[in-house]
């Protein structure tokens, strides 16, 4: 059911049922929260019922409860923990399951249907991060005692503020991990994890480096919302200052490890052979090969200097129904992305079943198209996998460093 459509209807149902005084004045259930501020229309009621109620200042929300915010509604709830939890507007979200005991048993367990919400931890946090958990239709978000705003992106949202749909986390203090199927990436002060609503989980090869990732700058959807400054007292302070962003630490790495990547790049084949041809092949499976070499030793850096800093990179991926859709990812978020998938691998082997190379212009010879079949097989996060896949990437020549501008995967 469309929110849009969805949405007036539930506040209208709202309204009837308290104009009656309302059989909703105590409602059962284990105590989450309070309102602390509020502003607009913000909406609450059981999961399992339509019926809702109108939030107010100081009314009590409850484990079980789905709360919902209108286009002008804010509320910051003061959770059972001492713990902070702002809704931003649009935003929907579950409390699936919560208990506040000062003790290293609680459990805070909520559901984020839409939209965006910031976070601050109380005890259950500090006491018993492992039971604490933020759930999104894409990915998990969990804590080590944080300060940390949290988007889910449906395709209509994204689509209204040109971002991509999925699970989005920024931390403004503390740490936190986005863990999906496939792996996690944890995420430092002033970072941004992501995940995709379409999910890379059927392909392997080159595509094992496309997901989560963290992104280089703070999308623009993140802003303050009307109580953040109040929240901002509440916030504690940054856990760890020296913390950088992955982005960052692979551009580092890139640089630290560049000039004995470079020197194997100089191991290339040479453009032309010795009676004049092109030697498209050559190039072709001297590249792949130093590609290979950095995949089984997970150098980050090694990987990253086999293309170009504005390549475009692709793969078809397989969605939930069974059809495929093509992912395409900036060189800087694929970098993000190949940190946290090398980092998750063990186990690895694979064998190129054909490669081929041709040039773009005989002529010149500066330019080669590269298509490869391979067999990988190991383990990421602890599963196990086999794919065979087609890969297929554009080759330049820069000086004397073949670069890849363009690389995409499909799944045979």
């Amino acid at each position: 059911m469309k929110l849009a459509r969805w949405f007036p209807a539930f506040v209208l149902v709202s309204t009837l049922f308290l104009s009656a005084g309302s059989a909703f004045a105590k409602l059962p259930g284990k105590s989450f929260a309070q309102v602390w501020r509020i502003s607009g229309t913000v909406s609450a009621g059981l999961a399992e019922s339509q019926r809702v109620r109108e939030l107010k200042l100081g009314d009590t929300v409850y484990v079980g409860e789905q709360l919902q915010a209108a286009a002008n509604g804010e509320v910051v709830l003061r959770v059972e923990d001492g713990g902070y939890l702002a809704i931003r507007p649009g935003a929907h979200f579950l409390v699936e399951d919560f208990a506040a005991n000062k003790a290293d048993s609680g459990r805070f367990s909520i559901r984020l249907i839409q939209g965006g919400l910031r976070l601050i931890t109380g005890w259950i946090g500090k006491l018993n991060p492992q039971g604490y958990r933020v759930q999104t239709p894409t990915a998990i978000i969990g804590v080590r005692g944080t300060d940390h705003e949290t988007y889910f992106l449906t395709d209509q949202m994204a689509s209204t503020w040109s971002q991509k749909s999925g699970t989005y986390d920024k931390v403004n203090s503390g740490q936190t991990y986005l863990k999906t199927a496939d792996g996690s990436v944890d995420i430092a002060p002033g970072q941004v994890g992501f995940d995709r609503s379409s999910p890379v989980s059927k392909t392997r090869a080159l595509i094992t480096l496309l997901l989560p990732v963290i992104l280089d700058k703070v999308p623009d959807f993140f802003v303050p919302g009307q109580f953040d400054a109040e929240l901002d007292q509440m916030s504690p302070k940054a856990v760890s200052e020296t913390s950088q962003p992955a982005t960052a630490a692979a551009r580092d790495a890139g640089r630290s490890g560049s000039a004995d990547v470079s020197a194997n790049a100089m191991r290339q084949s040479p453009a032309r052979l010795p009676d004049g041809r092109c030697n498209a092949k050559g190039v072709a499976q001297a590249w792949l090969s130093q590609l290979d070499e950095a995949l089984a030793r997970k150098d980050v850096s090694g990987v990253l200097v086999l293309f170009a800093a504005d390549a475009r990179i692709g793969a078809a991926v397989t969605d939930a129904s069974g059809g495929t859709r093509t992912v395409r990812l900036s060189r800087d978020e694929f970098a993000s992305g190949a940190m946290a998938a090398l980092k998750a691998l063990s186990d690895y082997s694979q064998r190129r079943l054909s490669v081929s190379g041709e040039p773009v212009d005989a002529k010149t010879c500066d330019s080669v198209s590269v298509k490869s079949v391979v067999i990988e097989q190991g383990k990421q996060n602890g599963k196990a996998y086999r794919f065979e896949t087609l890969e297929e990437y554009q080759l330049v020549q820069v000086k004397d460093q073949w670069l890849a501008t363009t690389a995409s995967s499909r799944q045979q």
